[in-house]
């Protein structure tokens, strides 16, 4: 995708295969394809409102998918101390139709990347951190779903699990639960992340936005930027 690409809703143009395009591509990017997940995601909040402009920039999408056809995600040995981590991304009322936010993870196992998500929010976010946290604990659910599976076919995942994240505000919250005036609307299940915290299952860690991978999940990059976060997925030849 282009960066600052505002697409908006139309009166469906029914002669194009928009919803079968659509569908295909999102089957690739959930499996194999996270460098597109958030392009996709993006182009599926209009399959009920298409045109003509919509199904071209699906087109490129797939051209995309087919000129890298030959990068696949590696899975390869790593002296990676964690067994799992995760990294974590929020746009900020990026939705110009009824300015929702998007949520992005990636979830690793020894350095691979094991589960990945691009997702609208379900609500509106009257600031950045809110945003960011709501993206935190959809992770945190995440993660903890995924430490029992290993634990149970696998080995035991040491806790806690770190969480990489790059909005202060977010990790503060997190950490000490600080909930201001301002943050006091947030919804109780969103605050369990705390709870989390306090019983040792994760550690929020801060780290620098140009090096969160996550990014690549909530918005559209520049190339340079895009290629940085794919090699460091290990979509490799």
């Amino acid at each position: 995708m282009e960066i600052n690409i505002k697409l908006e809703k139309s009166d469906i143009n029914e002669d194009i295969k928009y919803r079968n395009l659509i569908g295909a591509l999102l089957y690739i990017s959930s499996g194999t394809k996270p460098d597109i997940s958030f392009s996709v995601n993006y182009l599926s909040r209009f399959q009920n409102s298409y045109n003509e402009m919509h199904f071209r920039y699906a087109l490129r999408v797939l051209k995309y998918v087919y000129l890298t056809r030959e990068l696949k995600l590696k899975y390869c040995k790593s002296n990676n101390a964690d067994i799992l981590d995760c990294f974590i991304d929020a746009d900020w009322a990026g939705d110009i139709v009824d300015r929702k936010s998007t949520t992005g993870f990636f979830i690793r196992f020894f350095g691979n990347s094991i589960s990945w998500k691009s997702k609208k929010q379900n609500s509106v976010t009257k600031s950045f951190t809110f945003a960011e946290y709501i993206a935190l604990s959809e992770a945190v659910t995440e993660v903890n779903f995924l430490v029992c599976l290993i634990n149970d076919i696998f080995v035991e995942v040491c806790r806690p699990v770190k969480i990489y994240e790059d909005n202060s505000g977010a990790v503060a919250i997190s950490k000490y639960g600080n909930f201001t005036k301002n943050s006091k609307h947030i919804e109780v299940h969103y605050h369990f992340i705390h709870e989390n915290v306090k019983q040792g299952n994760i550690e929020v860690v801060k780290i620098e936005s140009e090096n969160n991978i996550a990014d690549i999940l909530t918005k559209a990059l520049g190339n340079v930027k895009f290629i940085k976060f794919r090699e460091m997925l290990n979509l490799k030849v």
